[in-house]
């Protein structure tokens, strides 16, 4: 039996964040169940960096690396979706009372939304793995994506760590509103579901040199999350996300970009 190598142990720190996620989301404390989602996705960024470093991947990392990814962006996320709603119903009750003796006060539309994200995340990961065309960019939302856009959406509805940037209210509010909707998170569920399973070309975010030239989507998206970090903190996460999936539209204007 060969020891374990560094990225190998990095995709494993990213699978203890996401289990450590659930059981803390299972007690209601959602404001480090989504921090471990994001220290899970540093990790799931430093294995690939690592294995590059290291002469590039093999097919045990692969395996992991997709088997972490669906605890700590699929199933952790779709845990978030379900327990933010009981949590904003009844604050101090969520707290007090554990979440499988609790109703959901969005009946079955509250299990079925979370289903959605999670089992569209399995099927995301396994197409990917078997899709030579994503060597350079996606087809379709990756799954970390998508578990990031929840885990920042829990974090807004709960007011953690949002900046008052221009119109952050209003956005904040969208946000709330959907969370305590059972019609608009469905929807928005199956509306990510779609994203994650579609054809759409998306760019891969790695840089293969530092030249502007071939990096332009890159660079833009870099600059803009940058700025919008600054002015509204977590709620930065889905407008970033917005301007990442609209970017084979306005990723027209530099020709060479993605080359």
């Amino acid at each position: 039996m060969r020891l374990p190598r560094l990225p190998d142990l990095l995709t494993t720190a990213n699978l203890a964040c996401g289990v450590a996620s659930i059981l803390l989301a299972s007690q209601g404390q959602l404001t480090w169940a989504c921090g471990l989602v994001f220290i899970a996705a540093v990790f799931d960024v430093f294995d690939g960096l690592a294995a590059r470093a290291m002469g590039g991947g093999t097919p045990l990392g692969a395996q992991l690396d997709s088997l972490a990814d669906m605890v700590s962006f699929g199933v952790a996320p779709a845990m978030l979706v379900y327990c933010t709603p009981v949590l904003l119903q009844d604050p101090v009750g969520a707290l007090l009372t554990p979440y499988a003796t609790t109703p959901h006060p969005f009946g079955l539309v509250g299990i079925i939304a979370p289903l959605v994200l999670a089992m569209c995340s399995m099927w995301r990961l396994a197409k990917f793995n078997l899709d030579t065309r994503q060597s350079t960019g996606f087809l379709g939302l990756p799954t970390p994506s998508n578990g990031l856009f929840w885990v920042s959406m829990v974090l807004v509805s709960l007011n953690v760590a949002v900046h008052p940037g221009p119109g952050h209210d209003m956005l904040a509010d969208l946000v709330v509103n959907l969370m305590e909707s059972s019609t608009a998170l469905m929807i928005a569920c199956v509306g990510m579901a779609i994203l994650m399973l579609s054809e759409l070309p998306l760019p891969g975010l790695k840089f293969k040199h530092f030249r502007w030239q071939g990096n332009q989507v890159i660079f833009v998206i870099a600059g803009l999350g940058a700025m919008l970090v600054v002015l509204y903190g977590i709620l930065a996460v889905p407008l970033i996300l917005v301007v990442y999936v609209l970017s084979p539209l306005w990723g027209r204007v530099f020709p060479a970009a993605g080359r």
